[in-house]
């Protein structure tokens, strides 16, 4: 069986054109991305930033023009295709690089990093205890951090509607081991994985339940490109037959204000 962040990180590559497109860029989670960027708040006394899980790179690209040139931006991203579309879009933009990378080996020396922030990429990774501590190494001793990433509770509707019919197509060994490739922690297991390495009153782990409302394409313009990993390897007709009864399922969800979508958003702050 393929190594579930291997497969995690090729199919974020092989839909790197479809991660940019209009429709999940302005989905539910098109929306959290950018309330979560406008929420970090950039000192003057960071000379080192780093996007960890930095996709296309347009968040480096918003923060390059907010900071100025007066710091260094990193951006790491582990799907090769999405690298490339990241330093496309980067390109003429002096004070940021994009590099290979993943949270569980961050190829930055430790001690060397002002400020870290990664948006919906911490739920991928695949050694929890590993990630935190690289984080902890990379970071300086006045180092400052902020994490947003799905929370257990999301989608609880779309899941009990799908599962089903999942459950049909790939067979209960594949959906479980499927499902491991995302990590659904809660607040208190969050809390208590950070507390590991960073110090309680210099941590802060809060969450947000928010719904949001869409048809059906719109929520199918993040379902492909964001959960193709959960089906890969399974032949086109098979998928296409699983594809129409998990619209089918999506749409029967609707009313009238739209198809709900429960989100839920662990945000993990450093503070020193």
């Amino acid at each position: 069986m393929v190594d579930s962040r291997d497969l995690v990180v090729r199919t974020y590559s092989e839909r790197a054109s479809e991660y940019e497109q209009e429709g999940n860029l302005e989905s539910c989670w098109g929306q959290v991305a950018t309330r979560a960027l406008q929420r970090l708040g950039l000192k003057d006394r960071y000379r080192t930033i780093v996007d960890l899980g930095c996709g296309a790179g347009q968040a480096l690209r918003e923060l390059s023009s907010r900071r100025g040139s007066g710091a260094r931006l990193i951006g790491i991203e582990p799907a090769a295709n999405l690298r490339a579309r990241a330093r496309a879009n980067l390109e003429g933009v002096d004070n940021v690089s994009v590099i290979d990378g993943r949270f569980e080996c961050i190829p930055l020396e430790t001690d060397s990093v002002d400020f870290l922030y990664s948006v919906l990429a911490f739920h991928w990774v695949t050694d929890l205890q590993g990630s935190v501590r690289e984080l902890a190494r990379v970071l300086k001793p006045d180092g400052e951090m902020e994490l947003f990433f799905v929370g257990r509770d999301s989608g609880h509707d779309f899941v009990t509607k799908t599962t089903p019919i999942f459950l049909k197509h790939m067979g209960l060994a594949w959906l479980v081991e499927s499902a491991k490739a995302r990590k659904h922690l809660d607040l208190d297991q969050t809390l208590q994985l950070f507390l590991d390495c960073f110090a309680a009153d210099q941590l802060t782990v809060d969450e947000e339940h928010r719904v949001y409302y869409d048809d059906l394409e719109g929520h199918w313009s993040w379902w492909v490109p964001r959960l193709g990993a959960h089906f890969a390897g399974m032949p086109q007709e098979k998928r296409d037959t699983c594809d129409r009864e998990a619209r089918a399922a999506i749409a029967s969800l609707a009313t009238p204000d739209g198809i709900p979508y429960q989100v839920h958003l662990l945000h993990v702050q450093l503070q020193v």
